[in-house]
């Protein structure tokens, strides 16, 4: 049924929220509204408990957007006073959506900006490649004479192999990483459930980057991506997402979402526009159910939290993550 709606991903499948729900024990609620006996409108969200940042309704916690899917707009406004009804009387602190249509529940000037790339896989694999960035090519170009192979390793070595690469990204950028239970659950629910891949740039036997990829109708989302530093100058992150193109278009989906870009990530923005996909907006509004006005969004991967981070071990980065994720969502 959520294929049947514009703007689908796979955030609003069920899939996506029992990860959530077992990763971090959220608790879910589907708004919906019908006509004629027909599903007209969805909006997921998930109630985050928390002791530590309160009380909130999140659509959706982790997800790159969500949007609040109808088949008749002038529908929004009343499910959007239905869903503020009802947490007010749960006492939730605030509501939070990601959008990159339309802002939700109202228009407002008080948001925060992310940005979202989209490449549609309309073309031919020779047009695809012409069409990118001079310093794209020649990226992909220097990955084809160093001889990498890709890898697909969809199984527990594949994710092992995956979070290790991805503490080390994690650490250089000042971030603890997400629990490893999030990623066997990731593996177990989607990924071996033919939602997801894991794919590997390989040069003599050693890793050199990977990335997940989600799999959903028509669309194919780039999630996570994660690199080893001493490899860096195989260019294996272009390889990677060059050949997952390539794969995902004789795959036959039609769209590739190189996901959510924080506005102020300058090398992932320059990264992401070298491939000529088309630029959006993501939208991120925070609602306050007590004072009836929206809050300011902060970015969690920007501040001095980052430096201190930065020189952690990776094993005390895993222990951080463990405590906090569920909390931060």
């Amino acid at each position: 049924m959520i294929l049947a709606f514009d703007n689908y991903s796979i955030f609003h499948s069920k899939e996506w929220a029992r990860l959530l729900i077992e990763s971090y024990n959220y608790k879910p609620t589907y708004y919906t509204l019908y006509e004629n006996k027909e599903l007209s409108a969805v909006i997921p969200i998930m109630e985050v408990n928390s002791w530590i940042t309160g009380n909130r309704a999140i659509s959706l916690p982790f997800s790159d957007y969500c949007e609040p899917l109808f088949k008749n707009r002038n529908l929004s406004q009343t499910l959007a006073e239905e869903i503020i009804k009802t947490l007010e009387i749960q006492k939730t602190k605030y509501i939070e959506f990601k959008t990159s249509k339309h802002l939700y529940p109202f228009e407002t000037e008080q948001y925060r900006r992310d940005l979202r790339h989209i490449l549609k896989l309309d073309k031919n694999e020779s047009d695809l490649l012409k069409q990118c960035s001079d310093n794209t090519k020649r990226n992909i170009k220097k990955a084809s004479k160093e001889k990498l192979s890709l890898k697909v390793q969809n199984d527990e070595n594949g994710i092992k192999n995956f979070y290790a690469m991805m503490c080390e990204t994690r650490k250089k950028h000042g971030l603890p990483p997400q629990p490893f239970s999030f990623f066997k659950n990731l593996l177990n629910i989607i990924i071996l459930k033919g939602y997801g891949d894991i794919l590997f740039a390989m040069k003599d036997n050693n890793y050199v980057s990977g990335a997940v990829y989600l799999k959903f109708g028509k669309i194919l989302l780039y999630k996570y991506g994660a690199s080893y530093s001493q490899y860096l100058k195989y260019r294996g992150n272009h390889f990677v997402m060059w050949e997952a193109i390539k794969k995902y278009k004789d795959e036959g989906y039609e769209e590739f979402d190189f996901g959510e870009t924080d506005l102020e990530n300058e090398g992932l923005k320059r990264f992401k526009r070298g491939w000529n996909a088309n630029e959006l907006s993501i939208y991120t509004t925070r609602y306050s159910l007590k004072e009836r006005n929206y809050l300011p969004v902060s970015p969690l991967t920007q501040g001095a939290h980052t430096l201190i981070f930065s020189h952690l071990p990776v094993s005390v980065l895993k222990i951080v993550g463990n405590k906090l994720y569920k909390h931060i969502a």
